[in-house]
C-alpha cells in the first residue's frame, strides 16, 4: 500500500522546546490573580514551582502508564488549591493565555516548512498529534507564526481527545481526519515509547527523529532513523517507488 499521509508529533520534532518564558508568565499570572482577586497574590516563582510539581506527578504519571490527561484548568486548580488559593472556574479557564502558553517558546529550524511543502507537492496528506496542556488556539496560533499551520490538515491535541500517546485513539483520530488507514500513514516523532510504539503498534510506519534530542530506541526497532526532518521525504519516495 502506498503513503498516503504522514503525520508528525510536535515538540522536538517540527519543532525545538525550551520554557525560558516561565518567570515573565507567571509573573503576569501572579499580577492578574491579585487584580482579579482583589487581595494579594502568591509570587511568581511560588506559582510557578506550584505548577510545576503538579505536572511532574502528571509525568509520572504518564511514565507509569496513566493515559487519561486531566483538562488544564484542573492541573492549575490543584496547584493554586497547594497555596491556600480557591479560584473561580472562569480564571483557572483563562490560566493556558496568561500562563501556560507564554511560558513556552518555540524554534523551528528553516527547513521544516519546505519538508512539509514538499510532501504536500507529492499529494500527501500531513498532520500532527501532540500530547499537550495547551489549547488549540494557542497552538494554531504558534503553528501559523512559524509558518507550519498551512500546511497541516489535521491537529489532534491530547488536550482536546483527553488520552495521551500511545493510546490508540489519539493516532486513529488523526488518521481518521486525513481518510487514511494506518498501513498508508507514516508517524515521526521522538519518543520512543509514545511515538514509535504507539503507531507500530497500530501498523504505521514509524520515524524516530533525533533532531532535537536523542532517546536510544534500544531493542525496540523504528522503521527509520533520522538526524534531520528532511530525511522523511526520501523515505516516503522510496516507500511509494517500492508499491509503484
Amino acid at each position: 500500500m502506498k503513503i498516503q499521509a504522514v503525520i508528525f508529533d510536535l515538540g522536538y520534532t517540527l519543532w525545538d522546546v525550551d520554557y525560558a518564558g516561565e518567570p515573565d508568565a507567571y509573573g503576569q499570572a501572579s499580577r492578574f490573580l491579585a487584580n482579579a482577586l482583589g487581595r494579594p497574590a502568591p509570587a511568581a516563582q511560588d506559582l510557578r514551582d506550584a505548577v510545576a510539581a503538579v505536572f511532574a506527578r502528571e509525568m509520572e504519571a504518564w511514565l507509569s502508564g496513566k493515559l487519561e490527561q486531566k483538562p488544564t484548568e484542573e492541573i492549575y486548580r490543584e496547584a493554586f488549591a497547594g497555596l491556600g488559593l480557591r479560584i473561580p472556574d472562569e480564571l483557572l479557564d483563562r490560566m493556558d493565555d496568561i500562563a501556560l502558553s507564554p511560558s513556552i517558546r518555540y524554534t523551528v529550524d528553516p527547513e521544516t516548512p519546505p519538508v512539509l511543502r514538499a510532501l504536500k507537492e507529492r499529494g500527501l496528506r500531513v498532520g500532527a498529534v501532540s500530547n499537550t496542556y495547551q489549547s488549540r488556539a494557542a497552538l494554531a496560533k504558534s503553528l501559523a507564526a512559524h509558518g507550519l499551520l498551512p500546511y497541516l490538515d489535521a491537529l489532534v491535541l491530547s488536550s482536546e481527545v483527553g488520552l495521551e500517546k500511545p493510546h490508540p485513539a489519539i493516532f486513529q483520530e488523526a488518521m481518521r481526519q486525513l481518510g487514511v488507514t494506518p498501513g498508508a500513514a507514516v508517524f515521526v516523532g521522538d519518543i520512543v515509547w509514545a511515538d514509535v510504539l504507539g503507531a507500530q503498534a497500530l501498523g504505521m510506519k514509524a520515524v524516530l527523529t533525533h533532531q532535537y534530542r536523542r532517546e536510544d530506541p534500544g531493542e525496540h526497532k523504528p522503521d527509520l532513523v533520522i538526524e534531520r526532518l528532511a530525511e522523511v521525504v526520501g523515505y516516503v519516495d522510496r516507500l511509494n517507488r517500492e508499491e509503484g
